[in-house]
């Protein structure tokens, strides 16, 4: 993660803090929860969901209308 903060902005999600998002990629990675301090425990250590979305994925259906407007 930190690497990839070279190219993006990373954040905590808000609501999730042991998950994080990449917002301006439309990207963002889930854990159910942050790992602790027990190395022989693998849980928390990997994220267990990525989110990898095209631009529009947040759109409402005005928007998703607009966008196809703008592109033909």
């Amino acid at each position: 993660m930190e690497r990839m903060g070279e190219y993006t902005s990373i954040e905590a999600d808000p609501g999730d803090p042991a998950s994080f998002i990449a917002s301006d990629l439309l990207l963002s990675f889930w854990r159910p929860f942050a790992a602790d301090d027990e190395p022989e425990e693998e849980q928390g250590h990997f994220f267990n969901s990525v989110l990898l979305a095209r631009p529009g994925y947040y759109d409402t259906p005005a928007q998703a209308a607009e966008r196809l407007r703008q592109s033909s």
